[in-house]
């Protein structure tokens, strides 16, 4: 009776970790095939085997990982099987552990990327040794190549003259940008993963029985003493030389990114205390999607809500 027992656990635990393997395969190549779409299901694809680290142990997510890596390098190549492994196979493993152990969402993605970074880091210093190339002029020949493919998708569409000469000026412009602060771009989207993959482990551990301490977005807040390494990171910037300026300028944007999500958790705070709250929330996103240039009001918002601390309900005086 026993035997059958364990034998039903093990085809359980199999059957979990083909059915994870195979959803993350399907949500990864996704990401590799179709440019946009794809993207979003990029995010989701280390979700598979968090989850069912959750149900079915350690063993199940590293059987999923190693499952997935195998079929996008057989599908693929190699190359693809190590991009899911870099970007995905951490917070896959990782995520749920801290999260076990008790960690909230904040720590959980301070860890998790800061882990996720470093590993990153010493594959490509592996691979640079081991093929004598430099990591950073490969990187920027695929940054390149990739402006070069999208002003050649406008150029297929049909526009030319001095329309195709400011798309290309301007792709030049975003290129040069992008070459410089494709490590903070790394290190957002690595905290973009960790924090979808997040939200959807809590939106499923109360199914399972489980009380994690993730906490709400809107409890969102930035230790104190994050400011002075923005505030360190600008007067950098105020210096002659790109060795010192490079590096301030990442620190710089990944920094202002984490005062963006506390300026919006401040926001949506405030908001969830008004009448319509559905609505203004939906106002919010639209706007941050039509108008960009409103996430740096709501960057400086999160900076002053150390000072202001917005989250707090004013007491009204009786006069």
């Amino acid at each position: 009776m026993r035997f059958n027992q364990q034998t039903r656990a093990v085809a359980r635990q199999l059957g979990a970790a083909a059915l994870g393997a195979g959803i993350s395969f399907i949500l990864f190549a996704a990401y590799m095939v179709i440019p946009l779409a794809g993207f979003f299901s990029g995010l989701l694809a280390p979700f598979p085997a968090a989850f069912f680290r959750l149900r079915h142990g350690l063993g199940t997510a590293v059987i999923i990982t190693l499952g997935t890596t195998t079929l996008l390098v057989a599908g693929f190549g190699i190359q693809v099987g190590a991009l899911y492994l870099l970007q995905c196979g951490v917070i896959a493993l990782m995520v749920p552990e801290l999260l076990v152990k008790g960690y909230g969402a904040a720590r959980t993605i301070t860890w998790t990327t800061a882990l996720n970074l470093v590993v990153i880091a010493l594959a490509a210093l592996a691979y640079g040794i081991n093929s004598g190339q430099n990591i950073h002029v490969l990187a920027t020949e695929e940054i390149n190549a990739g402006i070069a493919q999208t002003v050649a998708i406008y150029e297929n569409a049909g526009i030319k003259g001095d329309d195709l000469a400011l798309i290309k000026q301007s792709m030049a412009m975003v290129g040069a940008v992008v070459n410089r602060i494709y490590p903070a771009l790394l290190t957002i989207l690595l905290i973009a993963t960790t924090s979808v993959n997040l939200a959807l482990i809590k939106r499923s551990a109360g199914r399972m029985g489980l009380e994690l301490n993730i906490g709400t977005f809107n409890d969102f807040r930035n230790r104190d003493p994050l400011i002075w390494l923005l505030i360190a990171a600008g007067f950098a910037m105020l210096a002659g030389t790109p060795i010192i300026t490079t590096p301030a300028l990442n620190v710089l944007v990944v920094v202002t990114v984490l005062y963006f999500l506390q300026g919006l958790a401040a926001i949506l705070t405030i908001i969830a205390r008004q009448a319509f709250v559905g609505v203004l929330r939906t106002m919010l996103f639209l706007m941050l999607v039509f108008q960009p240039y409103l996430a740096a009001v709501v960057a400086a918002f999160g900076i002053f809500d150390l000072w202001g601390d917005f989250r707090t309900p004013r007491k009204r005086e009786n006069l």
